[in-house]
């Protein structure tokens, strides 16, 4: 048994998207595990088998903003001995689960008892190809108590406790199932010959049936499968890559540790290898090797495009393995998640021993044109590129990194990743797209933390944060000037260039969120330093003009390390975001009744190809109760999108201007937190 330690967590209180604000230990710790559809039984392979608990969410307690799921599960019972090398399950349900019964087990709708029938699905994790076939087996668990704080497996038994190979035979590990039973995603291959690293599905008639399972086919299949299409959102659209390359049907989709969402919403992976800086016997970090670096999600939540979760369930990309990961589901377990937001999931890591939540708003916002949250990206080969950095805005504006820009290997953002840029050669450009054009308005925003003074002589020593051009010729432009105030820049249709600056100096050393708003109808600009509105001013109103140039951030291009005149940002970056409308504070008023609109409150163009015409439909399973569009951005001042329930796409985006609830949020305390992990060798 190998051992790892977590590394220091920062619990955040508020995140974008394919995001991970929060980290702490969880006693759920062991190897494969799955959970039931009610969110409620675990069962996880540990040392002596497979042990089954119950989530108690009345036990978890939450001071200011950050959970303690310490007490949250009931005593862990072993259910079944290792005697056929369990390790992986799906835990399948017929019908849904559980039903009121007797302590015996026998139905009774006003039984003070709740039963669990269940069929496991699982293989021998120590089997070579082909001879790793899925197979399963039937199980019944008792809980006495059952919705209470005192739940608690109170006695199991294996109604048919002989092992039934699937039919026709499908070969592999990791199964995972959807609610209705009859989908089916695990590592395997299409040939079906039980080899791994790639992710398939099957889909049988029969929930949970024991034959009648259709020929494996790779996940990346699905949206051209009639067997699937209509059934499950995983495949309403073709599966892209982190930077939006299309994958063709059947393409092999590297992956493992699967989790399917449970109405086949989306699926959650592993997606590239993690490093060895030594071999066995003695593995550096221990567990290396296989697939078990960059926990990721494909599906609807992320519209159906590859997202490297950034922040703390991926805490680094050199030391810490991940493996299993499942969740109770975002109403299940209340008070979990804690998070605040549109579409927030609570997951127990077993092989880490930690508790996270996952955040996929940002394709439920609508108004991105591009957002970048400054982590690597993950190709469709199953590899990070340290060369290139996602948009999650659906745009897939994918972001290059240019001479010294570099991802460090451990989390160093204010959420997450962020690049360092290193004051001379170090940039991201992004090529141009009519995306990144905004007309009625635009929010720009990052957290920046410099490392060193720009004011480094006499000379004019500001520095180029973000710019879709330069100054005097670009769409807009943030500046750091060299005494660490804020200047941001708006080109409009009448050949103007509109300014603002911050009117606060950022600290050197620390992280500090800016943001710079335009509204065309009113003219307004304002500006926010960590969520306070620091100016704000009024210009004549007139629409956005774009350009053509590609967007820069950290830089124009190779500077002097002290410049005179526009020079490269020395320091870090992260969650840079464009904005077609007014995201933060006060949204200025609207122009009077009766006032034609700028430009027929359109952004031609903009509508990414990828999902034309749909719109999000606030899945019940995907949707918690709570959090309609009020997440919070950073600190504070997240400023609702009316709209946010949509998507990039569709005939109509969430339409620029003002909108929102102007309603702010406050930050709960930072909190770091030691986590130490159990790891075991998949077996």
């Amino acid at each position: 048994m190998h051992r790892a330690v977590w590394p220091m967590l920062v619990f955040a209180t508020a995140a974008l998207g394919a995001t991970s604000p929060s980290g702490v230990g969880s006693p759920m710790g062991g190897n494969g595990h799955n959970v039931t559809f009610d969110g409620r039984l675990f069962v996880v392979r540990r040392g002596a088998g497979w042990e089954a608990a119950v989530l108690r969410p009345q036990r978890v307690t939450v001071s200011n903003g950050v959970p303690d799921v310490s007490q949250a599960f009931s005593p862990f019972v072993l259910i079944q001995p290792e005697v056929n090398n369990e390790n992986a399950l799906a835990l399948c349900e017929e019908t849904p689960q559980p039903r009121r019964c007797n302590s015996d087990g026998t139905p009774n709708a006003n039984g003070a008892y709740a039963c669990y029938e269940l069929v496991v699905i699982e293989s021998d994790a120590l089997a070579q190809p082909p001879a790793n076939v899925l197979r399963q087996r039937r199980l019944r668990v008792v809980i006495s108590s059952p919705g209470t704080a005192n739940a608690e497996v109170d006695s199991f038994t294996w109604t048919q406790p002989n092992l039934t190979p699937l039919s026709p035979a499908l070969r592999g590990i990791e199964p995972t199932v959807t609610r209705d039973g009859k989908l089916m995603v695990w590592q395997g291959v299409p040939a079906n010959t039980g080899q791994g690293d790639t992710l398939v599905y099957s889909v049988s008639s029969t929930p949970c049936g024991a034959s009648g399972w259709s020929a494996p086919k790779s996940i990346t299949a699905m949206s051209s499968d009639p067997l699937v299409v209509g059934k499950y959102k995983l495949a309403e659209r073709p599966l892209r890559g982190a930077d939006g390359t299309v994958f063709a049907s059947n393409q092999l989709f590297y992956g493992a540790y699967p989790w399917l969402f449970p109405d086949g919403e989306a699926v959650s992976f592993t997606a590239v290898g993690m490093p060895c800086r030594s071999g066995p016997p003695n593995e550096d970090p221990p567990g290396c090797g296989p697939r078990r670096n960059a926990f990721s999600v494909i599906g609807y939540p992320t519209n159906w495009q590859l997202a490297h979760v950034d922040g703390a369930v991926n805490p680094d990309t050199d030391q810490t393995v991940r493996l299993f990961f499942s969740s109770p589901g975002p109403k299940a377990a209340s008070p979990l998640p804690v998070t605040r937001g549109v579409d927030v999931w609570p997951f127990f890591g077993s092989n880490t021993s930690n508790y996270v939540e996952l955040v996929f708003d940002d394709g439920l916002d609508g108004r991105y044109a591009g957002l970048w949250h400054m982590n690597e990206l993950v190709d469709n080969v199953g590899r990070f590129d340290l060369t290139r950095t996602p948009d999650s805005s659906g745009y897939s504006n994918t972001g290059t990194l240019v001479g010294a820009a570099s991802f460090p290997s451990k989390n160093n953002g204010r959420l997450g990743k962020a690049i360092a840029f290193d004051g001379v050669s170090g940039r991201v450009e992004v090529r141009h797209a009519t995306s990144l054009n905004p007309v009625n308005a635009i929010t720009i925003e990052m957290a920046v933390k410099p490392h060193s003074d720009p004011d480094c002589d006499a000379n004019n020593n500001y520095r180029l944060l973000l710019g879709k051009g330069n100054i005097g010729n670009g769409s807009y432009t943030l500046v750091l000037e060299e005494n660490r105030d804020l200047q941001a820049r708006v080109r409009v249709a009448t050949g103007a260039q509109y300014n603002i600056v911050a009117r606060t100096q950022i600290p050197i050393g620390q992280w500090s969120h800016v943001a710079a708003q335009y509204d065309a109808a009113s003219g307004t600009m304002a500006f926010f330093v960590d969520g306070v509105e620091t100016n704000r001013v009024t210009h004549p109103p007139a629409p956005l003009a774009g350009t053509t140039h590609p967007l820069t951030i950290g830089a124009p291009g190779n500077r002097a390390a002290c410049p005179n005149g526009d020079g490269a940002f020395h320091g870090e970056i992260d969650e840079v975001a464009i904005s077609r409308g007014w995201r933060y504070g006060t949204p200025p008023p609207s122009p009077d009744a009766g006032a034609p609109p700028v430009d027929g409150g359109t952004d031609a163009g903009t509508v990414p190809p990828v999902d034309a015409g749909s719109k999000r439909d606030g899945g019940a399973s995907s949707q918690p109760d709570g959090g309609t569009g009020t997440s919070p951005g950073w600190d504070a001042g997240w400023t609702a999108d009316g709209g946010s329930a949509q998507p990039p796409g569709g005939a109509k985006v969430a339409a620029e201007g003002p909108g929102g609830c102007g309603c702010n949020v406050a930050p709960a305390p930072l909190l770091l937190a030691a986590l130490v992990s159990l790891l075991r060798r998949r077996r």
